[in-house]
Order: structure tokens, then sequence, then C-alpha cells
């Protein structure tokens, strides 16, 4: 009986822990900012890496055309978060910073060849593709309102990749 007791005071005091996180603005915004920070320095890198000019440009491209889409999210995440706007603008300014430091990380082993090149290309690839499925894309369709435009949506941004796949000149790249 007395177990229960200790059990169930435990229980209430974790759960008011939680509350007083979630009045805090809760943890979401800051772990999307951490996978999102991540995936800045994955890209910087990646992009660092690159050692001709139409590769450096083509991703250069790609990083511009969707950071605005990963601030908005942030900036989206910590709205409704409830978080200050002080303490907002200083995150989102941090998070502005990982990006170039990836592409300085990356400048550093751009000599290291092909290989490395590779992987830091396929780690920005899968920390994007990561944080559009596990972070944003759950929390867009677990709202209610316009799942039909979301899904279209969805599926275009699926597309566009696969056609600019299809539509960028063939190159033969060789191990060196």
């Amino acid at each position: 009986m007395e177990n229960n007791l200790e059990i169930k005071e435990e229980e209430i005091k974790e759960e008011t822990e939680t509350e007083e996180i979630l009045k805090q603005g809760g943890l979401t915004p800051y772990i999307l900012l951490l996978a999102l920070s991540l995936h800045g320095i994955f890209e910087g890198i990646a992009l660092g890496v690159l050692n001709h000019s139409n590769e450096v440009i083509m991703l250069f491209i790609a990083i511009i055309a969707h950071k605005w889409a990963e601030s908005f999210a942030l900036g989206i995440s910590f709205y409704k978060a409830k978080i200050e706007t002080k303490i907002f603008l200083k995150m989102l300014t941090i998070f502005t910073f990982f990006t170039p430091v990836g592409i300085l990380i990356g400048m550093y082993f751009s000599k290291s060849g092909f290989l490395i090149e590779g992987i830091m290309l396929s780690i920005s690839s899968g920390t994007f593709l990561y944080v559009s499925t596990s972070e944003v894309i759950v929390e867009e369709f677990s709202s209610k309102g316009s799942k039909h435009i979301k899904f279209w949506c969805y599926l275009t941004g699926g597309f566009l990749p696969v056609l600019l796949y299809i539509l960028e000149p063939s190159q033969t790249n060789t191990i060196k």
C-alpha cells in the first residue's frame, strides 16, 4: 500500500514537471532547432566539399530554396509554443550561423576526395529527410483542416527533386 502511494506521488511529480515544461513553451521548438541546426551544418559541409562550380551552384540553389521553409517551420514552432520574441530571435540568430560554419568545415575537408564528398552529401540529404518526416510533416498532418491541399503539396514537394534529377544534364563522376 505504501509502495503504491509513493508511485502515485512520483507520477504526480512527473506530471507537474511536464506541465511546467509545457507552460514554459515545451521542448518541441528546441528539438526542431537542434535538428535543423545539425542539418544546416551537414548541408554546409556538403557545399564546402564540392569542387566543381556547377555542383556548388546547384547545391547552393537547393539550400537557398529550402532555407526559408526551415526558418518558417522553426518560427511557427516557437510561435505555437508561445516562446518570448527575444528568446526566439536569439535562437534564430544562432540557427543562421550553422550553415556557414558547415561550409568552413567542408572547405577544410574538400581535399579529402570523392568518398568524403559522397558521405557528406548523403548525411545532408538524410538529415533533411529526417527533419521533414519526423518533425514537420507529422505535425502538419495531425492538425485539422486543408489535409487535401497539404497532401498535394507534399506530393509536389516529392516530385520536384525527381523532376530536377531528370532535367539535370548527365554527368559521369569518376573516382579519382
